[in-house]
C-alpha cells in the first residue's frame, strides 16, 4: 500500500479571496453563502456611510455594506467586476460589496500566519495567508460586521 497523504480539513483550509482598493483580502469559504452581482439597492435614510442599502434576495431583505467604506479604503470606480458577497453569520445574512472576487484558495494551514505586529492588528484580522508568493489579509467577517445593521426579513 502507498503512503499517499490525503489533504483533510485539518491540514488545509479554503478561503475566498477578493480585492478592495487593489489589496487582497480573504474570508473563510464556509461563511460565504453566495456571490451575486450588485443589484439595485434601496437606500436607508440617515444610515452610516458604509451602509449601501437594502436588497431583496429571493424574498429575503438584506442589508448591504460597502467593505471599502467600512475599512476606510478608497473605493475604485464601479466596474462589472464588483460583487456582493452574501455572508451567513448564523443569526443573520449580510451582503458586502467588494471590488472583485479573485479565486478560492486551498491553503495548507502552515501558510496561514498570525498577524506579525499586534500593534498594527485590528480585531477583525485573523491572520495573513502566505500563498503563491503574495500576502493576503485574512479577515473575520463576523467581527468586521459586528456593529453593522442587519436585516433578514421576508419581503412582503
Amino acid at each position: 500500500m502507498g503512503t499517499t497523504k490525503n489533504h483533510s480539513s485539518t491540514d488545509a483550509s479554503r478561503f475566498m479571496e477578493f480585492s478592495l482598493g487593489g489589496e487582497s483580502f480573504a474570508v473563510d469559504l464556509l461563511l460565504v453563502k453566495e456571490v451575486i452581482t450588485p443589484p439595485e439597492m434601496t437606500p436607508i435614510p440617515k444610515s452610516a456611510a458604509h451602509v449601501s442599502g437594502l436588497i431583496n434576495l429571493r424574498g429575503l431583505v438584506l442589508t448591504v455594506i460597502d467593505a471599502r467604506k467600512l475599512l476606510g479604503i478608497q473605493p475604485e470606480k464601479a466596474t462589472t467586476e464588483n460583487a456582493v458577497i452574501i455572508f451567513d453569520l448564523g443569526e443573520r445574512l449580510v451582503g458586502v460589496i467588494v471590488d472583485s472576487i479573485q479565486k478560492v484558495l486551498h491553503v495548507p494551514v502552515e501558510n496561514v500566519k498570525p498577524v506579525p505586529d499586534a500593534d498594527a492588528a485590528t480585531p477583525y484580522m485573523k491572520g495573513i495567508i502566505q500563498f503563491d508568493n503574495k500576502l493576503t489579509m485574512l479577515i473575520d467577517p463576523e467581527i468586521l460586521l459586528a456593529g453593522t445593521p442587519s436585516a433578514k426579513h421576508r419581503a412582503a
